[in-house]
């Protein structure tokens, strides 16, 4: 935790713009490392006795700041430097794994349900089978360095990939169970993003306070003869991601 007086003064400017300068003066200490990540800031009411200033004022420069996702602040908990979007990366070949382990983060996930799901229209339309049809329907939290980062929801056409279930329980992954039944390579067909608020359980599996919102993914898969093989819908935290679409993969800069 940081003292307050490690936090640079604002010069003497103008009412209107105090809390631009104090916003700024932050950011270069964070910018600088006097303030590290997971650093908590001065509470508001420390700010305003730093700057001789209201909290309105204060409000506003860590509003600013946590907009342009260098700090976070919670309710009862206070503001924190926050650590650096992870980048997700769209393109033909996108692999939750691969893009961790190249921005040196370890990624885990947890399985929350693998069980046979009845396609609804809208996933039977996804995956080109009848209503009804059984499917092989997959939800699991993925972390980045033990901080969970989305919940992800897959569907598969249970009658194409038989064995899926068993080959999962035995690798955890989906890239190798698919493998392990023949599908030796997959690739993006399209992706949809939108964005809403979190419901009270996806903040809780997330760790993510209800005003941050979520970015939602919805993908369509193909296998290698451009035959539908998944769908899947994807909530991630956006305050701890960064979205990057390629029209072709390339190796990402950590």
């Amino acid at each position: 935790m940081q003292s307050t007086d490690r936090i640079t003064p604002a010069r003497m400017v103008p009412a209107g713009r105090l809390w631009f300068n104090i916003a700024k003066s932050i950011e270069a200490d964070i910018a600088d490392r006097r303030l590290a990540v997971g650093d908590k800031l001065p509470t508001e009411q420390q700010l305003c006795v730093q700057y001789d200033t209201n909290r309105h004022t204060v409000r506003r420069a860590l509003a600013w700041l946590q907009a342009r996702g260098l700090v976070e602040s919670t309710q009862g908990r206070g503001s924190f430097v926050r650590k650096p979007s992870i980048i997700y990366q769209i393109g033909r070949r996108t692999r939750f794994s691969d893009l961790l382990q190249q921005q040196a983060a370890q990624p885990t996930t947890r399985t929350l349900t693998l069980e046979l799901r009845p396609a609804t229209p809208a996933i039977a339309s996804a995956l080109a089978i009848r209503s009804g049809a059984p499917t092989i329907f997959i939800e699991r939290i993925g972390f980045a360095n033990d901080q969970p980062l989305s919940i992800a929801c897959h569907w598969f056409a249970s009658d194409r990939l038989p064995g899926f279930r068993q080959h999962y329980n035995r690798s955890r992954s989906i890239t190798q169970a698919l493998a392990d039944c023949g599908v030796a390579d997959y690739t993006r067909l399209r992706t949809r993003i939108s964005a809403r608020l979190p419901t009270a359980a996806e903040a809780q599996l997330l760790s993510l306070p209800r005003h941050v919102p979520l970015v939602v993914t919805r993908s369509w898969n193909v296998d290698g003869d451009g035959k539908p093989l998944e769908y899947g819908e994807a909530r991630m935290a956006a305050d701890r991601i960064e979205i990057v679409i390629n029209s072709e993969s390339a190796p990402i800069q950590a």
